[in-house]
């Protein structure tokens, strides 16, 4: 009996430690980045860079629009700088829903919430579609899932 009761001492524990590191984890926030910082590393790796706020003119909530195309231009990635990270979580819950709305039968995802931040992946109709936000600003891919792993790459060398 006292052997039981150590056992599940133990199990406790550990759940404890799992429970609390969990909690640690979705409550730190993260540090985003600059539209200069996003355009620095993005060229470092090869990328073109386009700003593209002037197609974004008619919503005064984005401050900045920077595409980043790939050497092939066969994919891009996007990053917005919004005012405010209110409008930064509308924009990413509107850019969630429209990924939802492709997904097919044969579909994977993922989603993930933090104290200030979000991530939304999708693999569906042989798309690899991402919205990521950090605080205000936001990266957006869609792209052809051929490109999968070299996305997930940058964008957790970006912290996206």
């Amino acid at each position: 009996m006292k052997k039981f009761f150590i056992i599940l001492f133990v199990i406790i524990v550990i759940i404890g430690i799992a429970v609390g590191t969990l909690f640690f984890v979705l409550n730190k926030e993260k540090e985003s980045i600059t539209k200069d910082q996003f355009s620095t590393k993005m060229q470092d790796m090869g990328f073109t860079i386009t700003d593209a706020s002037d197609q974004m003119a008619d919503y005064s909530y984005v401050k900045s629009a920077t595409l980043a195309i790939d050497g092939n231009r066969t994919y891009q990635i996007e990053f917005y700088e919004l005012s405010d990270e209110t409008y930064a979580t509308a924009f990413y819950n509107n850019n969630k829903s429209i990924f939802e709305s492709t997904k097919s039968g044969a579909s994977t995802e993922s989603n993930i919430n933090g104290k200030n931040y979000s991530k939304y992946t999708l693999t569906s109709n042989g798309k690899y579609m991402v919205v990521s936000k950090v605080a205000n600003t936001v990266a957006f891919v869609n792209v052809s899932s051929d490109h999968k792993d070299n996305v997930n790459t940058i964008l957790k060398e970006l912290g996206y």
